[in-house]
């Protein structure tokens, strides 16, 4: 059990630092740093060496445990405060009821550690030594109740909002998140529970190791999901990254064939550093050409461009190909200065927000990769030379 402790103490500080950066730029994200930075500081605190130099240092028996308690209470009022922000942002204005109510608690398990709860020497488990003690438990029933409502409210408000989770990775995540919260509530009730049952003498200290190790392994599996759970959103923004950079690329010769005899339909903002705001301006741009060379195809062209992507093996109902070949010709028509054949739209009348992103990406790519293909080739020198006969 030690070793699996300092694993997940290990876990806790690397995640805490790695989210340094995001808590300073998110109003959000800084409530779940908050969280892991007092869990974090929570479980350090276990640590008997750190333990015994604080109380030392204070000359206060089990200081410690009373900060350990704290903490933890704060971490799961941050975990609270992070859903809520997320899943019920229009009553975030409790916020200082929820705050206060913790202050509340707190102050209570204060005066209970410093005037009532026996501290004769120091010991390295409050709970094993302090179970059957009537005002150790009372103080203790305040931190899990505290504990156990945070992380019931917390387990309702993450399942709820992973139903609206638009991202897959993103509803994993919080699902994840809620399996810990819930693991978290089991804790409190077991803790409390026997808390109580020895209080009441219905159990013996023969029991008190075995209710340890599996309330303790009970709390590491809630820790461990709440990590896991709160990195894949993490990772999904990466790997989105990835993709947008990718297709940003794939994109570019196409961008640079089209907007070549389109200049003007090219927006002059400055360099954009997100991969997702590149690929957007360059799936717009892409679009505003081709609208600006629609009226270069006329209706021949776009007959012999359906049956040549037909003879080619494309589906018309899911591949853009006809597309791809007729906006070559056009493109090529531009580009020597023959008159349109007909009047299109204006560059930039199809707006793109009615459209599923993510699917329009994969068109144009698709389009993209037949427009420079052999079959695009072919179809250009049939096409001129129907022009020139």
């Amino acid at each position: 059990m030690k070793q699996l402790e300092i694993a997940v103490l290990v876990m806790l500080w690397t995640v805490t630092l790695w989210r340094v950066p995001s808590a300073v730029r998110t109003v959000k994200q800084r409530a779940l740093w908050a969280a892991f930075a007092a869990l974090t500081l929570s479980m350090t605190l276990r640590l008997p060496g750190v333990m015994l130099r604080l109380d030392e240092w204070a000359g206060v028996n089990n200081l410690s445990t009373l900060f350990k308690h704290w903490l933890g209470m704060i971490a799961a009022g941050a975990v609270v405060d992070f859903v809520v922000a997320i899943a019920r942002p229009e009553t975030g204005r409790r916020l200082r009821v929820r705050h206060g109510v913790a202050l509340t608690a707190m102050a209570a398990m204060a005066v209970l550690f410093a005037f009532f709860v026996p501290r004769p020497y120091e010991v390295t488990d409050f709970f094993e030594h302090n179970a059957g003690n009537g005002w150790a438990t009372v103080y203790y029933l305040f931190f899990v109740v505290y504990l156990g409502i945070a992380m019931a409210t917390a387990t309702w408000l993450f399942w709820g909002s992973a139903r609206h989770a638009s991202a897959r990775w993103l509803r994993t995540g919080v699902r994840l998140m809620g399996i810990g919260t819930a693991f978290g509530v089991l804790y409190t009730l077991v803790r409390a529970g026997y808390m109580t049952s020895r209080l009441a003498g219905l159990t013996d200290s023969g029991s008190d190791m075995a209710v340890d190790n599996a309330t303790d392994a009970l709390k590491y599996t809630a820790i461990g999901f709440i990590l896991v759970g709160s990195s894949i959103p993490a990772f999904g923004v990466a790997w989105r990254t990835v993709q947008d950079g990718r297709s940003h690329q794939r994109l570019q010769p196409l961008w640079q064939d089209l907007t070549a005899v389109t200049p003007d339909i090219v927006l002059r903002a400055g360099l954009l550093r997100s991969p997702r705001l590149r690929l957007y301006r360059r799936v717009i741009e892409i679009r505003d050409a081709a609208l600006a060379l629609d009226p270069y195809a006329g209706q021949d062209i776009r007959e012999r461009a359906q049956e040549a992507a037909l003879r080619a093996g494309f589906d018309p109902a899911t591949s853009p190909a006809a597309e791809a070949l007729w906006l070559r010709a056009a493109r090529e028509a531009k580009a020597r200065g023959a008159a349109p054949a007909a009047t299109g739209p204006e560059p930039g009348t199809d707006g793109i927000d009615d459209l599923d992103f993510t699917t329009e990406v994969e068109r144009l790519v698709q389009l993209a990769r037949v427009y420079h293909s052999p079959v695009a080739d072919a179809f250009l020198i049939s096409a001129s030379k129907e022009t020139t006969a």
